[in-house]
């Protein structure tokens, strides 16, 4: 009895962690708050810009 009961906890702790784990993946998909957006933003800017010099040098 006493395995049978460490394999439940088991068990219920791995569901548990993975539960957490897909909660965190989609905060961070799809709850970005301002700030993150900016510095998404910046970033892609900066990419453009960079493709720009590349495109100019040629």
């Amino acid at each position: 009895m006493k395995d049978r009961t460490k394999t439940i906890l088991l068990f219920l702790s791995v569901i548990i962690m993975i539960v957490m784990f897909a909660m965190n993946v989609w905060d961070d998909l799809f709850h970005k708050n301002d700030e993150t957006i900016r510095h998404e933003q910046e970033r892609e800017a900066r990419r453009l810009q960079r493709e720009e010099w590349i495109k100019n040098m040629k």
